[in-house]
């Protein structure tokens, strides 16, 4: 009897292991199958369940499954059929792969549907496919900040070389490559000594899609100057404009810059521009820092001791005469210029050599009350003046607008001695002071940052400190309108200031 219950014990136990097993297994395949199928990014049936588990190729995008492969080699044949699109444009490759998509063999119990061109449409579709190329990375001390993907690197090399001499003459960029030190100027004028790029440029092999790759030095050459900003402003040229006016209106930017945006169409800081003539006004936004370093030589006028008035008894009230003509000095001063990306960010004298010492004058006057009268002999009313619009640079302008090319909110100083006739504020001139020189000449000192530190009626010594330069009333940027009124006519401040002598 226990011998029959044996064999039928064993008899029932072959009967589960035959048909039992295999259902457990097909349990656990749809489990696996549908927790699979539910991460795919491209539908994809189950068709059946086997006994047995079945490897498969797997291809995951930044870890989301894509689809189960059926066939690896036709995929791989339909990657490579695609490369024939992009082998003009990139010869001597093949495609690939993009960046983050991989696959994986894994293996289940479900016999997954055909979905291989559906795969292969997905990859097209969203850009997966890539071909092998070279990276750049642009980075700093804290890291890589910028990758962008290049034909080859000649093409790169050659933009960046474009791009470094918008900022420095290739005579300097020669010179600095070979080593040679490049001596202060001997003569009146700037010499480029340095050039330094801020960030670090590396490069590496990647596979990616040809749609990020810039394929020539244009297109790199146009990312170094504005990285991925495609924003661009035109302006069209009017009857009577400048390239002094149109660069004070956009950004107070000089002729010189707004060559450099416009190589296609500009040649010279002096070109006349004709009305029609589109002009690209949008200034580099690179996401490179070339910093240049250059030596100005500059000639600058020593201005005398205010004159010595004395009282002569002899001479009518109200009357003056000169005893003792004064006389400017002359020196040239050595400045160390910092510019970043063709923008002047600071500057320093080095060193300077008096030329001419000057001569103090000596006033006599007929009246106690002494009233200051202008010598007729003018300073500039800033240091280290750069004139940003001349006279008439812009229909209208009867005045001469300028910087302080090393400090922003700098002193405004009295082009001569006089006595202070008006100050106030107006809604186009801003803050401004007013001084009559008593010789039939007024001047006017427009757009300061606060009220004149002067009152009406007060002397004034030429080099007194009258206000800070500002941008108030109808302005566009800190700086400086100074206006010269003869008899009551407003004339150009060039004829009276050495306008010539600085750039």
């Amino acid at each position: 009897m226990k011998k029959v219950l044996a064999v039928i014990f064993s008899l029932i136990l072959s009967i589960l292991i035959v048909y039992g097993l295999p259902l457990i297994r097909k349990e656990q395949g749809q489990i696996i199958a549908n927790t699979e199928n539910d991460k795919s990014l491209v539908p994809q049936e189950i068709l059946s369940y086997g006994d047995k588990e079945k490897a498969y190729d797997k291809i995951y995008y930044e870890g989301k499954l894509i689809g189960v492969i059926t066939d690896r080699k036709y995929l791989d044949s339909l990657i490579a059929e695609k490369y024939k699109d992009y082998e003009n444009d990139f010869p001597d490759t093949e495609l690939g792969l993009g960046d983050n998509v991989y696959i994986a063999r894994e293996k289940t119990y479900a016999n997954f549907a055909n979905v291989d061109d559906q795969i292969m449409e997905y990859l097209v579709n969203n850009d997966l496919l890539g071909v092998k190329t070279t990276a750049i990375e642009l980075s700093t001390a804290d890291g890589v900040f910028e990758i962008i993907y290049v034909k080859n690197y000649d093409d790169f090399d050659t933009a960046l070389h474009r791009f470094y001499t918008n900022f420095i003459s290739e005579d300097a960029i020669q010179k600095l490559m070979r080593g040679e030190k490049i001596e202060s100027p001997s003569e009146l004028g700037i010499v480029e000594t340095g050039i330094l790029l801020h960030e670090n440029i590396t490069s590496k092999e990647a596979i990616v899609s040809p749609s990020s790759i810039l394929k020539n030095a244009d297109e790199i050459y146009r990312f170094l100057c504005y990285g991925r900003n495609e924003n661009r402003e035109y302006y069209t040229v009017k009857e009577g404009d400048t390239l002094q006016g149109v660069g004070y209106y956009f950004g107070d930017m000089s002729p010189r810059q707004l060559v450099m945006l416009n190589p296609d169409k500009l040649s010279s800081e002096n070109q006349i521009i004709t009305p029609g003539m589109e002009l690209n006004v949008t200034y580099y936004t690179s996401p490179l820092t070339i910093e240049v370093t250059k030596q100005r030589l500059a000639q600058q006028y020593i201005v005398p001791e205010v004159p010595e008035y004395v009282e002569d008894e002899e001479l009518e009230v109200g009357v003056y005469e000169i005893r003792i003509q004064e006389e400017s000095g002359i020196k040239n001063v050595l400045y160390e210029e910092k510019w970043i990306n063709g923008v002047l960010e600071s500057g320093e004298a080095l060193s300077e050599t008096i030329i001419k010492q000057p001569k103090r004058g000596v006033i006599a006057v007929g009246t106690k009350q002494v009233i200051m009268v202008g010598t007729g002999n003018y300073i500039w009313p800033i240091d280290n003046p750069h004139i940003t619009c001349h006279w008439g640079c812009y229909f209208g302008h009867t005045g001469t607008d300028m910087v302080n090319r090393y400090e922003k909110y700098a002193p405004v100083y009295a082009v001569d001695s006089g006595v202070v006739d008006s100050v106030g504020y107006r809604y186009d001139m801003g803050n401004f002071c007013i001084i009559n020189h008593q010789n039939g000449v007024r001047t006017m000192y427009m757009h300061l940052n606060v009220p004149a530190y002067v009152e009406e009626g007060q002397n004034i010594t030429r080099g007194q400190i009258l206000g800070q330069m500002g941008n108030t009333g109808r302005s566009d940027g800190v700086h400086l309108h100074l206006t010269f009124e003869v008899n009551g006519t407003r004339v150009n401040a060039c004829n009276f200031l050495p306008c010539n002598a600085i750039d």
